[in-house]
């Protein structure tokens, strides 16, 4: 979780935010974010959904770099970054391509391969047992395609969430409880379903064995 950590105390500091602010943003506790942002703990996805949406950043930003090339920082640099990590500082050149930001940085370009193969595929650890797997090779405008796994047992929060944009999912396996407003759907293979975010909602796997599916999320930022 330490790149997710190193993402988030950089976008944060690049915005200027106490962790109190932004806690206060997110609607959750500030000790949560400072253990999230030295890897001593995991998000859950409605924490992490609502830490993105109190940054303005999509959730793709959250995923882990990889081997990238390191970033060249020039002297003249508009954002001071003398404090950051290597990672911290990756992490602040990333948010200010996504904000359209100029750090005075060299962009090196990315590989455009544009398969991604199953053992290099990025992932986020979230809490309770829960994986998010980015299918695409490099982060797509306002939308996320991912391959979710729940363990027996996990569910996306201890209280339902919102946020902005329309969700599709479609289990590969295991069964997916769907609680969506005040309505109840149990997916099961091959079942697959479509809501908008902002209604409130909650998944969880209560079934015998992991839940896996594919599942597309388009963000109205």
């Amino acid at each position: 979780m330490l790149d997710l950590g190193e993402k988030l105390r950089a976008t944060r500091i690049s915005q200027n935010l106490s962790l109190r602010e932004l806690a206060a943003r997110a609607e959750v506790s500030a000790s949560l974010l400072s253990q999230i942002e030295n890897g001593k703990a995991n998000p859950s996805v409605r924490s992490l959904h609502s830490i993105a949406d109190a940054l303005s950043m999509p959730i793709d930003y959250f995923f882990p770099n990889g081997d990238e090339e390191k970033i060249k920082r020039e002297p003249d640099s508009t954002l001071s970054t003398e404090h950051l990590t290597p990672g911290q500082l990756r992490a602040a050149y990333d948010a200010a391509l996504i904000n359209g930001s100029d750090l005075g940085f060299d962009e090196k370009n990315p590989s455009h391969e544009p398969v991604v193969r199953a053992t290099a595929r990025r992932t986020i650890d979230l809490l309770g047992g829960i994986i998010w797997e980015r299918l695409t090779p490099e982060p797509e405008e306002n939308i996320e395609f991912l391959q979710i796994c729940y363990e027996v047992g996990a569910k996306s929060g201890e209280k339902m969430s919102h946020h902005t944009g329309r969700e599709f999912h479609f289990v590969l396996e295991g069964e997916l409880l769907l609680e969506l407003g005040f309505e109840q759907y149990l997916l099961k293979a091959g079942d697959s379903i479509t809501f908008d975010s902002a209604t409130p909602h909650r998944l969880s796997n209560y079934g015998a064995i992991p839940m896996r599916a594919i599942t597309v999320m388009f963000n109205r930022m």
